[in-house]
């Protein structure tokens, strides 16, 4: 599927979820053989599974897809946008990438209504459309490409950019992600790390609701779950305070992934070793619907934390796997047999290895597409200069290397932002600054003081 959406080099932001006619759903293991009986209606999504910022999205098409699942998210209800302003710029960034430049006289009120849940709910200002088309207006002659580019931009700055919610009770209308982020910020009572606990026993068989004793005034009228939020930067337990009165807020208690010793899975249960701020170790228990859920969430920390934090996947997550009783038989006569192998784990590469291998896979596209004319005349223009194996490598490593090809030295200026991290043959490749993404209006030719001729690895034109 990603090679046919040109996204094949970063199909590991991507996975595949079973859609649930009720529910976050799940994704699919693709390491494991696909059960056809598993899958209800045959329907599965493709969507992403790992959020970055979009400067490390190196190709047009993943920014692309990413801009269509951030759409769908914000639409939906799963990323909540707490201030108006940046609701109605979102908006804006939307109606110009698939309308284009604003028309006063006709604005795309249609993409505005379909857009009305971004932002706060509730009665909306008089203004609120006169401000969309404002900043609509504002942003007139950006093309598609670059409002995409503004849109998850702004949503990279989101508390829940990238969080994926487990609720230990069965998702409802009114048991969600947005009833979950609208409720903290109608509170605005969040209590970051409430109380020194070492043993933590959570039971998600309770759901709790402002309006538990059924009053009409004070409250919000949700009733949400207790739920586990894991992000790039580690978890979040999410616990509801709700009594009824207008003091009702959320416990809110953060775990980074450097505080966490060991996280396991126990049929319902699970169970997450970590040292709390002052430097105790301290015992969490989610009790969640069904093992499977447990499972998930269990999966979801190993592999948010291997992409986000660790320089490589290690072996023993990559290899670690169960088996049926098919399998578990076999396994008795011959130890290194497949049959019944199932892995838990469905990551290959970080965060790092993935920007990495897109970069270097569209540096090799672009020096395959380059003109002959242009590649004779830089290898003649080079033959008087010896070049090893050993002095290419260090090349690599040097200081003043290009940063986008890694191989020739930076020679050339960018304008306006006047940065420079390109070589001549790099620079009228790139419409948008490697540093600061800003766009692009002209190139300078440099030269570099002539002491840095001594400096190893590094070719002074």
């Amino acid at each position: 599927v990603c090679e046919k959406l040109e996204i094949g080099v970063e199909s590991d932001y991507f996975g595949l979820r079973v859609c649930h006619g009720s529910g976050p759903g799940r994704w699919l293991n693709l390491r494991n053989p696909l059960d056809p009986h598993r899958i209800p209606g045959g329907r599965l999504e493709l969507r992403v599974k790992f959020w970055v910022p979009p400067h490390l999205l190196i190709n047009e098409p993943t920014r692309h897809q990413h801009y269509l699942h951030a759409k769908l998210d914000l639409i939906e209800g799963r990323l909540v946008v707490a201030d108006q302003e940046v609701a109605r710029r979102i908006i804006a960034y939307i109606a110009q990438a698939e309308t284009g430049d604003c028309d006063v006289d006709m604005p795309p009120t249609h993409i505005y209504e379909e857009c009305n849940k971004i932002g706060p709910q509730g009665v909306k200002p008089e203004d609120h459309v006169d401000k969309i088309i404002e900043y609509h207006c504002e942003i007139a002659g950006m093309r598609a490409s670059q409002a995409e580019y503004r849109l998850l931009k702004e949503i990279s700055k989101l508390e829940s950019f990238g969080e994926e919610l487990f609720f230990c009770k069965p998702v409802t209308q009114s048991n969600n992600a947005h009833n979950l982020y609208s409720h903290l910020l109608y509170h605005r009572q969040q209590v970051e790390e409430p109380r020194a606990r070492d043993e933590q026993e959570i039971d998600g068989g309770g759901t709790v609701g402002c309006l538990t004793s059924g009053q009409n005034v004070g409250g919000c009228g949700c009733r949400l779950s207790t739920c586990v939020g894991v992000g790039p930067h580690g978890i979040v337990v999410y616990r509801p305070a709700c009594n009824g009165d207008q003091d009702i807020g959320v416990e809110k208690q953060s775990i980074p992934y450097t505080a966490i010793h060991r996280a396991q899975p126990l049929r319902r249960l699970f169970q997450l070793s970590y040292v709390t701020g002052e430097g105790h170790e301290a015992t969490l228990h989610v009790k969640m619907a069904t093992s499977g859920q447990a499972a998930a969430l269990y999966r979801a920390v190993t592999e948010k934390h291997a992409f986000y934090c660790c320089e490589t996947v290690r072996s023993d997550v990559t290899e670690q796997f169960i088996r049926d009783l098919k399998g578990t038989i076999a396994s008795i006569f011959n130890d290194s047999s497949t049959l019944g192998r199932r892995y838990v784990f469905d990551i290959r590469r970080t965060c790092r290895e993935v920007h990495d291998r897109a970069r270097r896979a569209a540096h090799a596209h672009a020096h395959a597409h380059e003109p002959r004319t242009r590649r004779r005349s830089g290898s003649n223009h080079e033959e008087g200069l010896p070049r090893s194996r050993s002095s290419s490598s260090s090349e690599r490593g040097g200081a003043l290397a290009c940063r986008v090809c890694m191989d020739a030295a930076i020679d050339t200026l960018l304008l306006p932002c006047r940065h420079v991290v390109c070589c001549q043959n790099c620079a009228p490749r790139c419409n948008r600054c490697p540093l600061c993404r800003g766009e692009i209006e002209k190139l300078m030719h440099i030269f570099l003081p002539v002491e840095y001729q001594k400096s190893p690895g590094v070719i002074i034109k």
